[in-house]
Parts: structure tokens; sequence; C-alpha cells
């Protein structure tokens, strides 16, 4: 999975969380992480492959940077799933 589609997900999934009300600050984490993976110069694949510490990224916290594992890994968001 490259970047532009771990933020599509991203995006998807702020979207979702917006249409249920959800807290803005959350909303816009998601957007704000979609945002900071779209604009990395690196493939998040080939950081989470590395094990690299992805909490270092502006707008990646440690439940995102969670998420993004996931979709590298997985391929899919199961968090998005349930939604």
């Amino acid at each position: 999975m490259d970047n532009s589609e771990i933020a599509a997900v991203l995006r998807r999934m702020a979207l979702m969380l917006q249409i249920q009300g959800a807290n803005p600050f959350r909303v816009r984490a998601y957007e704000n992480a979609a945002h900071t993976v779209d604009d990395a110069t690196e493939p998040m694949a080939k950081m989470v492959e590395r094990g690299d510490d992805l909490t270092v990224l502006d707008g990646i916290g440690k439940e995102m940077a969670a998420n993004v594992r996931e979709l590298v890994e997985r391929g899919s968001l199961g968090k998005l799933e349930q939604l």
C-alpha cells in the first residue's frame, strides 16, 4: 500500500467519523495524519518494514502510527470496517 492509498483510507475514516458526529478533534487527527502521509517523502511501507518510529512525523501519534502499521501490514483498517 503506497502513501496515497494510506492517506485515502485515513481521509475516509475522518469522513465516516464526521458523519457519525464524532469529536471534531478526532476527525481532525485523521485529516492531519492523511496530510502528513501524503506529504511524506519516504514510503510508509518502508518505514514500517524497518520498524521506524512513526510518531516522529507531525500529526502521527501512537494510535495513528498503529493505524498506519495496520494498513501497511493488512491492507485494511479494522476500525474503518467496523464503521
